[in-house]
């Protein structure tokens, strides 16, 4: 039975929670559009829980010389609270994304996550690649999310993948922009077609980076088989992760936003 079909005999609730769970890259376009639905839930959720997180902290602790100094004239009762703000440096992501036809599907849901909790997370730069690298940073910021992602794919997706040529070129485009407030996400199966894995370009980005995480939507098993560079590559970073689901992307998500305050 195909997961179509299986989603489809499903209740509103179950199917979700099946989609939730699914590997992304064996997803069927007829489940698209409702995997997109409950990704905005799913991403309205985590904006409601982190914008709350957010207001707290933007409002800094209790100064109690200062309310006690101010509030002298009203014989001690606290009328005025003043609070002691410190300053709070927002985090930036950058997210790099193999589109190339094993991956395409995972980056699909990973940018439309990352472009619908820009309310709380709002410095996201957008980098695609398969054969090499593209910024789509602006067509995110001025298109609707949905559409932006099948621009995306329908121009850089599917090809095949060079990993050296796309991590010489971010490297070039990104390295004087990389800070320690700079999260480095990466989203690939790291399988290089037997050529420049790029691992160098990635330790002299994850130098400068406050992090650097990687997203592989192979199971562990698969990692370091075939033309596989995860060994390499994950070298170059500070965490790696098999990333194949939702439920998967929305837990990543939400750790990113628990930097954001």
């Amino acid at each position: 039975m195909t997961l179509r079909r299986l989603t489809a005999n499903a209740g509103t609730r179950l199917r979700e929670e099946i989609l939730q769970e699914i590997p992304l890259a064996r997803a069927e376009h007829g489940d698209f559009r409702v995997m997109q639905e409950l990704v905005r839930k799913l991403a309205k959720r985590l904006v409601a829980l982190h914008s709350r997180r957010r207001k707290v902290t933007d409002r800094g602790h209790l100064d109690v010389r200062h309310t006690i100094r101010r509030n002298i004239e009203f014989d001690g009762l606290l009328f005025d609270i003043v609070w002691r703000r410190r300053k709070i440096e927002r985090p930036k992501v950058i997210a790099v994304c193999d589109v190339s036809g094993s991956v395409a599907n995972v980056a699909r849901f990973l940018l439309l996550f990352l472009y619908s909790v820009t309310e709380v997370l709002p410095a996201v730069r957008a980098f695609v690649f398969s054969a090499q690298l593209a910024e789509v940073t602006k067509l995110f910021e001025t298109a609707k999310v949905e559409d932006a992602v099948a621009t995306t794919l329908r121009r850089h997706g599917w090809g095949s993948t060079d990993y050296g040529r796309a991590f010489a070129e971010l490297a070039a485009l990104t390295l004087d922009d990389i800070d320690h407030r700079t999260t480095v996400l990466i989203l690939g199966d790291a399988r290089s077609n037997r050529g420049d894995p790029g691992h160098r370009d990635l330790r002299r980005i994850h130098e400068r980076a406050r992090r650097v995480i990687w997203l592989n939507p192979e199971p562990r098993a698969f990692w370091d088989t075939g033309d596989s560079e995860m060994r390499r590559l994950g070298a170059a970073c500070d965490r790696v992760e098999s990333c194949r689901s939702l439920r998967h992307l929305e837990r990543i998500v939400s750790e990113l936003l628990r930097t954001a305050v």
